[in-house]
């Protein structure tokens, strides 16, 4: 064992890169997907971050919450990083402070719930492409051919070695990040037409209900940040390479989007950027640039965007993938998702499964049930958000327990154990509280659909527990790898404590 009693699980580990801040970073810029957030969810934010009234001017201040909450959450998430020597992100962490049981369960939610963060690429590609083909004067292809044509081009990448994956965000999120730079300097250089309330932003009003809709996807934007710790294997130098690429992505973020929000308000003025993102949300960023640069502008935009949904695609079936092979790896699913590939190092075993779960929905929902394009991508994606943000809050209590139980072992100041994690924790919190108590709006059913959605996520974890139970007495060299940890290397103390 190392000193500090994290090292890696080597049990089938071989996956390799060279990835450094940079290439880092853009992997969960790509995540995000800027420009497609820019073009299809801040317009919503618009009309759901509603104050004084129903105006959509408080958007920025949702913006500055998350970049608030999140940048403490990652003093201590990544302060946690520099003695935990193991890579599985999540999984690890959560493991080492509250549990194998804990641990396990929260890993088979996170590997579900980002293989249906990222079902929503196959649909939105759909629609998008088939939009174009068909505007062009092509001819109507049913969407789900679309799907299941993105699904095997996505799993085929995420097959290969995260180094090329990695050039590939770089390349397109390059593009993606010049394109917003030039609407915030166009919309604040021009400013909003006169008497429409200029730039300000109002503070958010609490008392509105759909503020519950606007923080929970807020949030959902800033996802892949955990890449950051997903992707330690594939690192160079990662006990300096992660915590720089944690807060960069972090703020980078909160930063970008924050701004175009901001310019959406510059551009239309505080008084009418509701009204105009109501009247035509889907192609408000677009129209914004046409009207400054000319109609190729748009059509400019519109293919970026493409590319932009697809990298993000992309991006999060890397990040599920590196679950199910993590789970692999620790042998508490079948082996042969811990496989690697002989020449591009990358956990193609997992990224193929998640590839054929994609198409089993798409083939599901699209083809046998009939739904359009537009359901299929956002109810499951709903689904994904809530479990990956309920785990993120049991990530943020992982953390203050770690941080205090390790205080003085790892020499962690106060603002490290304490202050940073207990805000990082109210403000993850509220966000989970919000999410369940608004699920039928996100989900447009019922209350009675969102509590069975629940029911159902609260069954399965009650069944994971179950079987880290049966594990533990059953297959107690298996319990024992739970976490990424080498039973081979750990001491008599620390197998007794687990």
């Amino acid at each position: 064992m190392t000193e500090n009693g994290n090292t890696l699980n080597n049990q089938g580990t071989g996956l390799k890169g060279s990835m450094g801040v940079g290439a880092l970073v853009m992997t969960v810029l790509a995540f995000s997907a800027l420009l497609s957030t820019a073009t299809g969810f801040i317009p919503q934010l618009l009309i759901y971050g509603n104050a004084d009234g129903g105006q959509g001017n408080s958007a920025p201040w949702i913006y500055i919450i998350c970049i608030i909450t999140l940048g403490f959450f990652s003093v201590g998430f990544a302060k946690m990083g520099t003695v935990m020597e193991r890579p599985g992100g999540f999984y690890a962490y959560i493991t080492d402070a509250l549990g194998k049981k804990v641990g396990l369960a929260a890993a088979m939610v996170s590997a579900i719930g980002y293989s249906l963060v990222g079902f929503f690429m196959p649909g939105l590609m759909a629609i998008v492409v088939g939009g174009l083909v068909e505007g062009a004067g092509g001819p109507a292809i049913p969407w789900w051919i679309y799907a299941i044509a993105f699904t095997v081009l996505s799993t085929l990448l995420a097959s290969m070695s995260i180094d090329f994956s990695a050039k590939f965000l770089f390349i397109v999120m390059c593009f993606e990040a010049g394109i917003m730079l030039i609407f915030d300097a166009l919309c604040f250089i021009n400013g909003s037409p006169a008497n429409s309330g200029g730039p300000m932003f109002s503070f958010i009003d609490v008392s509105t209900g759909t503020l519950g809709v606007a923080m929970l996807f807020a949030m959902g934007n800033f996802y892949g940040f955990e890449a950051t710790v997903i992707y330690r294997e594939e690192c160079k130098e990662p006990k300096k390479t992660i915590p720089r690429a944690t807060f960069i992505a972090v703020f980078g973020i909160g930063i970008f989007y924050l701004l175009c929000a901001w310019g959406f308000i510059a551009h239309f003025g505080a008084s009418n950027v509701t009204a105009a993102a109501e009247a035509d949300s889907a192609n408000l960023f677009s129209g914004v640039m046409a009207g400054f640069l000319g109609p190729f502008a748009g059509h400019f935009i519109q293919i970026i965007s493409i590319i932009s949904i697809f990298a993000s695609g992309l991006a999060i079936q890397n990040v599920g993938a590196r679950y199910f092979y993590s789970l692999g790896v620790d042998c508490v699913i079948p082996k042969a998702f811990g496989k690697i590939h002989p020449k591009q190092h990358s956990p193609y075993v997992a990224a193929i499964s998640i590839g054929i779960l994609w198409i089993v929905l798409i083939v599901i929902l699209g083809i046998i049930c009939g739904f359009d394009a537009e359901y299929t991508y956002t109810r499951p994606n709903v689904i994904g958000n809530l479990c990956v943000t309920a785990i993120l809050g049991l990530v943020a209590v992982a953390v203050l327990v770690y941080m205090r139980k390790n205080a003085k072992k790892y020499n962690f100041s106060p603002f490290h154990t304490t202050v940073s994690p207990i805000i990082g924790l109210i403000g993850i919190g509220f966000t989970v509280i919000l999410c369940a108590l608004n699920l039928n709006q996100f989900l447009g059913t019922a209350t009675g659909g969102s509590v069975i959605i629940v029911g159902l996520i609260v069954v399965y974890v009650i069944a994971a527990l179950i079987y880290a139970n049966w594990l533990q007495k059953n297959k107690p060299d298996t319990y024992l790898r739970i976490g990424r940890y080498d039973p081979e290397n750990m001491s008599v103390d620390e197998m007794e404590e687990m």
